[in-house]
């Protein structure tokens, strides 16, 4: 498998994450999940979807290389609606999570970013691609899963954790075992983020980190469930027009269905969740 790295090596943790970029190269993958296997309805029908060649940030955007998009072009910090959420104090990330990925912003803010630094968010196959490769694997570390493999709610409870409705939700990280683990472990005692570099055992195929759990990631599509179902077979971007941004990858907060390479999510585009940061993508030259 080709696999081409743009830009430095990753640097030692706690120091800077570089921005470097993976190629993807052109070439047809498998998207989504058949009609009649345990994948969620907006994810049918699989098909073998064309790609032209793209670039891809090997890292999640951090804390620290959005700081300096927000001191050069007074963009406003990320902020949660709810205060012990909010990671950011005085345009200035708290210090220690530098190298997590920035989260807390939304759609307009991702967007923003990517075209500062010359780049554009990925769509969602480009993102399903880089996640899972060719060979249709289930996760970005292939298809059996293990909750020690990346940063979701499984990971911190030590055992498979699934939600079938917001009581579930609720019951986990509300009152229950989530919401204690958080208030030991988390950041201010709510959020549960990790290093970009976390998990080296769990890349994706074209060596990518964080393609599953820690922050999801916005993408460039608008979301519609029944999208799949008339898209374009070669380099599809998603429908012309929408209400809601896709989201792709779980987060430190979502079951273990979230963390699969096909699973789709999404969001209001001003929407800033604690759980959602981005990476950026741009076409190859």
């Amino acid at each position: 498998m080709l696999l081409i790295i743009f830009g430095l090596s990753p640097s030692v943790r706690g120091t800077e994450i570089s921005s470097e970029m993976v190629l993807i190269p052109p070439g047809e993958f498998t998207m989504g999940t058949p009609e009649g296997s345990d994948g969620f309805p907006d994810e049918h029908p699989e098909r073998r979807v064309y790609l032209s060649g793209y670039l891809i940030d090997r890292f999640e955007v951090t804390n620290q290389a959005y700081a300096a998009f927000v001191h050069a072009t007074g963009h406003r910090a990320p902020e949660n609606s709810n205060r012990a959420a909010t990671l950011w104090v005085n345009n200035q990330p708290l210090s220690g999570i530098e190298q997590h990925p920035v989260v807390n912003v939304s759609w307009i803010d991702a967007d923003a970013y990517c075209r500062w630094v010359g780049k554009r968010l990925p769509t969602e196959a480009e993102w399903e691609k880089a996640a899972r490769g060719t060979d249709g694997r289930r996760y970005p570390w292939g298809d059996e899963w293990n909750f020690t493999m990346s940063n979701s709610a499984s990971y911190w409870a030590q055992r498979t954790i699934e939600f079938t409705s917001g009581a579930d939700w609720d019951a986990f990280w509300v009152k229950g075992e989530g919401a204690r683990i958080a208030k030991e472990k988390g950041i201010q005692g709510e959020v549960l983020t990790m290093p970009v570099d976390s998990f080296p055992h769990s890349v994706s195929p074209y060596g990518l980190f964080g393609m599953a759990g820690n922050a999801a990631e916005w993408v460039q599509d608008w979301y519609d469930p029944n999208y799949y179902r008339q898209a374009l077979l070669s380099d599809p971007s998603g429908p012309s027009r929408g209400a809601i941004k896709a989201m792709r990858g779980g987060s430190w907060l979502k079951p273990a269905a979230s963390l699969r390479t096909s699973d789709r999510d999404w969001g209001t585009m001003d929407s800033r969740p604690s759980g959602t940061g981005f990476r950026c993508a741009k076409d190859a030259l």
